[in-house]
């Protein structure tokens, strides 16, 4: 959907909370709070305590941060941040960050978590799994309890929108795609508030999906696809048009996501532009790729032909290459960097 979340992992009912803007770790005199590792556990606002996050997801999480401010840093320094691209981009994703806020605050101010929601998931899940430790149970409950409460509350936030807009498809409209019938770019397919979606606007963001074979058509011609993408452009609107009259509410998270935004771009465009630059896959890394797994890639007790899953085979092994690379990228970053953590701070968290 919209709203992208990370199902972090968490706990509750614990006495002694490390303040949010306490300095968890610094890179280079950059500083981690310990608002930012909550942030990044998938944690909203102060009302769910992460007593119950394991030590090592904690450490994991810290890690991760780190990297990520190493690699932005590298990509600042580089002057990335003050490119055409870069612009554009934070252009393009400023609907995304204004409608994330919204979503970010309303999670931190709704989202709870009680001791006895737990409880009763961990009793579920251990009838389920009697190998399961108490621990273990409390972990992943939290994490289910904690997914349905984030899920139900897009729901809320998203009906709250479109009660607003009015979000409706037009279906004459749609019945001519049904029927094949040639369609002008200015055609209204559906409308929100005073916004129309527009079967241009729908075929421009078709045409950057590889179309395939659906039903038969392609994608710009396919009823059940074509109202997907309206009925996710409407509510794009109804969100948007719902986050900015709330907008005053909304400038700290605002600010947040923001700046995540900004440090994910920059990456991106590191990662691109310099880290996986000459990354290549070469038809003998293929072959030899298809040689080791050649047990696994069969069909109906023969081998499948190279040809056919060599597409396949050179993502699995760039995705691999890139991975080495940017690994070796941070690890480079971090021989040359100052970085500081404070462990006994982190089993507060």
């Amino acid at each position: 959907m919209l709203l992208v979340v990370s199902l972090g992992w968490g706990g509750v009912g614990y006495a002694h909370a490390a303040p949010a803007d306490e300095i968890i770790a610094s890179v280079n005199g950059e500083k981690i709070t310990v608002h930012e590792l909550r942030e990044s556990l998938g944690l909203w606002g102060g009302a769910v305590p992460a007593k119950g996050i394991p030590l090592d997801k904690k450490k994991e999480g810290l890690n991760r941060l780190i990297d990520a401010c190493l690699l932005e840093q590298s990509a600042r320094a580089k002057g990335l941040d003050k490119t055409e691209d870069f612009s554009k981009l934070m252009k393009q994703n400023g609907q995304g960050i204004t409608i994330n806020a919204l979503f970010r605050r309303e999670m931190a101010f709704r989202a709870k978590v009680t001791e006895d929601e737990i409880k009763a998931e961990a009793g579920k899940l251990r009838k389920e799994d009697k190998n399961l430790s108490r621990e273990e149970a409390r972990s992943r409950a939290f994490g289910v309890v904690w997914g349905n409460k984030v899920r139900q509350i897009e729901e809320e936030v998203i009906a709250a929108a479109k009660k607003d807009t009015s979000p409706m498809i037009d279906e004459g409209a749609m019945a001519r795609i049904e029927k094949g019938d040639p369609m002008k770019d200015n055609v209204v397919l559906g409308t929100a508030g005073s916004s129309a979606v527009l079967y241009g606007d729908v075929k421009k963001l078709l045409q950057t999906v590889p179309a395939g074979k659906h039903g038969g058509r392609e994608l710009t011609g396919n009823p059940a696809m074509m109202r997907n993408v309206v009925n996710r452009e409407l509510t794009r609107i109804s969100l948007l048009d719902y986050a900015r009259r709330q907008e005053s509410g909304d400038l700290k998270w605002l600010k947040t996501v923001q700046r995540e935004a900004e440090r994910a771009l920059l990456i991106g465009l590191l990662t691109g532009n310099v880290v996986l630059k000459g990354v290549k896959v070469t038809d003998k890394e293929i072959g030899d790729a298809y040689a080791k797994h050649s047990g696994m890639l069969v069909r109906d007790g023969k081998p499948i032909p190279l040809p056919e899953v060599k597409e396949e085979i050179r993502r699995i092994v760039q995705g691999d290459k890139r991975k080495l690379a940017i690994e070796k990228y941070v690890g480079q970053l971090r021989k040359k960097a100052k970085i500081k953590t404070y462990g006994k701070l982190i089993t507060k968290v």
